[in-house]
């Protein structure tokens, strides 16, 4: 449950605020409640030209653990109870807004800091899937995350569409002093989630009324793994010594996705409108990794790492659409 308050002051012509606080509650076998705050604002500096900014406080009751170094990258959800706290933090946010190339081009360019406590991760060599009692084979850590987002977007015209570059990094710290048993021995290590560099790019054509060609680019780094490094033998039997915490990467994603629109009638009284769209997913055909994974064989003497790529080809398809 939760009970909030907000209220919009328009301080003046150039200066609105939007501000609030909210009052949520849990309750499994244990009761947990706590107060969130919200404030937000925009100045006007020129015409086409603001700046925005925001602060804003979080509780979260459910938790989500990342394996992602099986065969298919599972999510794992949690919530809160007697033995796990809820998720808290706060973010702060600012940005500025123009319109340039005379109101033809809308940019933008952002900026965050976010701080997180009682996230949770796993152990090192905890059980991941099947695992009755989670609670045992997970840890605490605080977090923080930080970033800019620059974006530039044409609205109108016969060529319209947007490119934004993102940098961003998530990473994250054992709460918790386990000693040589925490998490890359209790320092920063990377989040699964933390992919510094993002670009992507939607761009659309018109060459009629009726005919139009799409083009959809995407890049990210790759997601953080573990890995093992070496092999040595112990207690009757071949053990792996895996790296620090998420301290490798999958390779690059990159993808570009095209396709042609076809709308063969625009009159305004016709009883149906239809259009198609013929396109191709992954035009480059570039097999991009979904997950890395390593398999024994022979007693562990032997380990081979494979990568897998799920649609690792061109996949060509067709749309229709009818509006009545």
């Amino acid at each position: 449950g939760a009970l909030y308050v907000s209220d919009v002051w328009n301080v003046s012509e150039r200066l609105s605020l939007d501000y609030g606080a909210r009052f949520s509650l849990f309750s499994s076998d244990k009761f947990y409640c706590g107060p969130e705050l919200r404030l937000s604002g925009r100045y006007l500096l020129d015409d086409g030209v603001s700046l925005k900014f925001g602060f804003n406080s979080m509780r979260q009751y459910i938790h989500m653990l990342s394996n992602t170094v099986s065969i298919s990258p599972t999510d794992t959800w949690k919530l809160s109870d007697k033995d796990i706290k809820p998720q808290s933090g706060w973010q702060l946010a600012g940005g500025l807004y123009a319109s340039v190339f005379q109101n033809k081009v809308d940019a933008s360019l952002e900026v965050y800091w976010k701080r997180m406590r009682n996230s949770l991760d796993y152990k090192s060599g905890a059980v991941i899937l099947m695992n009755e009692d989670i609670a045992k084979d997970v840890v605490p850590v605080k977090g923080q995350a930080y970033g800019m987002e620059l974006m530039l977007k044409k609205p109108l015209g016969k060529l319209n569409g947007w490119v934004s570059y993102t940098y961003s990094r998530t990473r994250l710290k054992e709460d918790s002093d386990r000693g040589i048993a925490a998490i890359s021995k209790g320092k920063w290590y990377n989040a699964s989630s933390d992919k510094p560099h993002e670009i992507k790019l939607v761009g659309n054509y018109k060459f009629t009324h009726r005919v139009s060609l799409s083009v959809n680019g995407d890049y990210a780094t790759g997601r953080p793994v573990t890995v093992p490094a070496a092999k040595y033998y112990y207690g009757g039997g071949f053990r792996l010594y895996f790296t620090e915490r998420n301290s490798y990467r999958i390779p690059d994603y990159f993808r570009i996705d095209a396709s042609i629109n076809i709308e063969p009638t625009h009159r305004i009284k016709a009883f149906t409108h239809f259009s198609f769209t013929l396109g191709v997913y992954n035009v480059t055909g570039r097999k991009n990794v979904y997950s890395v994974f390593f398999e024994n064989e022979n007693a562990g003497i032997k380990v081979n790492g494979y990568k897998m790529s799920v649609f690792g080809a061109q996949i060509p398809y067709l749309t229709l659409n009818f509006k009545f």
